[in-house]
Formats: structure tokens, C-alpha cells, sequence
């Protein structure tokens, strides 16, 4: 069965990818959004999260659920690296036509469910940087992170010694 991208109205110009680099139920998928929506409601932020789920559909705009019969959402980031991500994100977004950042992405990984978090990640040609960071905030911090205030390698380090690996409010 097809999967439904249900999206959102949104101002946004520009949105940020969530890549699953793992087969993930759809209900776990959804549950992430729901905590990230109500997150950005709460501290008045736009929406900027798009979940990618193949990659021949344009998308434009950001992931308010994903609908399906399926439970699973076989991914097609499924066991990649970071800098593989990327490539396939560049290759679909140019195919589509999508408005979704290739630089900075949203990577929900084998562990995501388990720990309610998410891994924001930059890939500037050989420099590729990561940070585990709890649901809630991924919008908020992957915003920021993106604009340098706080940087990504501050945030790495914030994560690493105080928060056991995971960044969280």
C-alpha cells in the first residue's frame, strides 16, 4: 500500500529532511511528529520538518502525519551512512523539485524509538557532524544549529558532557 504524506499549510520557503536509516513503524514516525508539533506550537515556531518517505514524490511543505495500511515504512535511506543520505537526498530533491535542505538533515535511526531522539546532522563535503538530540526540540535545534547560534560542534559537545550522548532541553 502507498504511503500518504499528509502535509501541513506553512510559510516556510525551505524545509528540513527526516531521513529513517532504518525500517520504522509509521506509528513511531507519527508519534516523533506529534511531539515535535506540539513543541513548536508551544514556543511559536513554523513547522520545518518533511519526512521523506520515497523518493520520487515532490514535497513541498512540512510532514503533518504520514497514512498508511502499511505498518512499516521501508526506508529508503535504510542502512546508510550520513554522506549517502545526503547523496540520494540531493538526487531526489533534484528530480522532484522538492524544497527540502540537502546540508542539514534529520536522521531517525534504529535507536530513535527507543531513546525519543533524533540526530541532527551536517555534511559540508568531507566534514560530516552529528548530534542525538531528544524529539521535542530536534526543530528548534536543528534551526538554530543551521544558523550557528548555538553551532553544531557546541551542541556536540554540550550532548557528550553533560546529557550522556543526548541533547535535551
Amino acid at each position: 500500500m502507498a504511503i500518504e504524506n499528509a502535509m501541513m499549510e506553512t510559510q516556510q520557503v525551505k524545509t528540513y529532511a527526516v531521513c529513517c536509516t532504518a525500517d520504522l513503524k509509521i506509528e513511531a514516525i507519527n508519534q516523533f511528529l506529534v511531539e515535535v508539533h506540539q513543541r513548536e506550537q508551544e514556543e511559536r515556531l513554523i513547522p520545518i520538518f518533511t519526512v521523506v518517505h520515497d523518493l520520487k514524490t515532490r514535497l513541498n511543505g512540512t510532514t503533518k502525519e504520514l497514512r498508511s495500511d502499511d505498518k512499516i515504512l521501508k526506508s529508503p535511506f535504510a542502512g546508510l551512512d550520513y554522506p549517502e543520505v545526503q547523496r540520494l537526498l540531493q538526487q531526489m530533491v533534484k528530480d522532484t523539485g522538492s524544497k527540502i535542505d540537502t546540508k542539514w538533515f534529520l536522521v531517525l535511526d534504529d535507536e530513535s524509538e527507543r531513546t525519543s531522539s533524533g540526530v541532527i546532522v551536517v555534511v559540508e563535503g568531507e566534514y560530516v557532524r552529528s548530534v542525538r538530540v531528544t524529539y521535542p526540540t530536534t526543530s528548534r535545534d536543528l534551526a538554530a544549529a543551521s544558523v550557528a547560534h548555538p553551532g553544531i560542534d557546541e551542541m556536540i559537545e554540550l550532548a557528550n558532557d553533560k546529557y550522556s550522548g543526548i541533547l535535551q532541553d
